[in-house]
């Protein structure tokens, strides 16, 4: 039986090998610590204080400004 090497998943935002001792999983995908990052103001995220759009991480305050501020002035 030949060798399988395991399979080793990717980070969502740079697609680079993630490790068990780098893993953050959030919303079902797998991210570096590093890279687990808003998008729009860089600033790094713990699971307590993001949100996701479409797959897009966000801080608490962008996520406000940018998605659900957008949706507010979809409605009227």
């Amino acid at each position: 039986m030949p060798f399988v090497p395991p399979k080793v998943e990717k980070c969502e935002t740079c697609g680079k090998s993630v490790y068990a001792a780098e893993r953050q999983e959030a919303g079902g995908r797998i991210y570096h610590k590093l890279c687990f990052k808003c998008t729009v103001c860089k600033i790094t995220l713990k699971l307590n204080n993001y949100s996701q759009a479409d797959g897009v991480l966000y801080c608490k305050t962008d996520y406000q400004k940018n998605v659900l501020a957008k949706n507010a002035q979809i409605s009227m």
